[in-house]
């Protein structure tokens, strides 16, 4: 079995709702990923994203909505944000529906003002329309993950126990930097590094900690660094060094820090890299590698990738059992997939 972990779609059929709902804000969304459509028609196309899907011989397939497309993005106010976001998740519902089940959506909810409204959606979404789990990015305006406004979101995932997809963004004051904005810089090195530093805020605010059931699943490996840099990692925040040479600007938590850092999910969807796959299974195991693909990103509509990643995989000097978990296994309990 393969399911293809994280991946991105907007149904088609919805867009004119998804443009109404988000007012002007809402119309560039669906106007952009309209353009793209034009050269990636699997973005929004169900019958084609399932024909894909069984050429290439895949069963299932994780859909999240594109980024840009976050109801936090919205400019206003908790209801403005609350009305978008249920056109959204309605629309990743269908998804599921017209697939038949093949493609396993999530969906958004606003995280500030989360008890104003956002908590009675996340529910709908969950238990009504059967969304499998929650998407945000790393940044809400320039505001960490674990900024304290967006606490009760923690505090409900946890209890809920649904998984949370988090996807980069820019980091906040690029344009102050403007020789990030050359090259696609900030896409290819930007959104890695802002990935480690929210999944590295989470476990230092205590977030983690304090919320034991919390399942975050993070693209592209962590943004890579994190297994690559597991040993300085350790260094750095050894309370000692900490202490000596750093004047403890970090805090010593209850647990050593891979209790936390390995509770994450970790995408596959790096490029195709082998030894980048072989770092992160050698620092945190099979267990929580979830193959992705981040169809329909890559060349084509992501042909390429559904083509050739699993075969990755397979060819990985591993035991069998951590290959079908990276595969499907994971994802399967991730999601609660009977």
């Amino acid at each position: 079995m393969i399911i293809d972990g994280h991946t991105h779609m907007l149904h088609g059929q919805y867009f004119d709702r998804i443009a109404a709902a988000g007012g002007g804000w809402g119309k560039s969304v669906v106007d952009r990923t309209a353009a793209v459509a034009r050269r990636k028609p699997h973005l929004a196309d169900v019958k084609l994203r399932l024909e894909q899907l069984d050429r290439n011989g895949f069963d299932f397939q994780v859909v999240t909505p594109n980024h840009q497309a976050d109801c936090n993005r919205l400019p206003g106010d908790i209801s403005a944000q609350l009305a978008y976001a249920r056109v959204l998740n309605d629309s990743m519902a269908r998804l599921t529906e017209d697939s038949k089940g093949r493609l396993i959506a999530a969906g958004t909810v606003p995280l500030a003002g989360f008890e104003q409204g956002s908590r009675q959606e996340m529910e709908r979404a969950i238990n009504s329309l059967g969304l499998k789990a929650m998407t945000i990015v790393t940044n809400t305006n320039g505001k960490p993950v674990d900024a304290p406004e967006f606490e009760s979101f923690w505090a409900c995932v946890n209890e809920m126990d649904v998984a949370v997809y988090m996807h980069p963004d820019n980091p906040a004051g690029t344009g102050d930097r403007s020789y990030e904005a050359d090259y696609d810089l900030i896409h290819n090195f930007g959104w890695p590094f802002e990935t480690v530093l929210m999944l590295s805020r989470l476990v230092f605010s205590g977030v983690m900690e304090r919320y034991p059931n919390l399942k975050v699943v993070s693209h592209h490996l962590g943004g890579g660094m994190i297994p690559f840099y597991w040993g300085r990692i350790l260094e750095t925040y050894d309370p000692d060094n900490q202490s000596q040479n750093y004047g403890g600007r970090a805090p010593v938590l209850p647990k050593p820090l891979y209790a936390y850092f390995s509770r994450f999910f970790y995408d596959t969807a790096v490029g195709g890299s082998v030894p980048a796959i072989k770092c992160a299974y050698e620092v945190f195991g099979g267990r929580q590698l979830v193959f992705a693909t981040d169809s329909p990103w890559g060349p084509g509509s992501g042909e390429a990738r559904l083509a050739e990643y699993p075969g990755i995989i397979r060819s990985l000097d591993i035991p069998e059992e951590d290959k079908n978990d990276i595969l499907a296994g994971n994802a399967r309990r991730l999601l609660k997939l009977s």
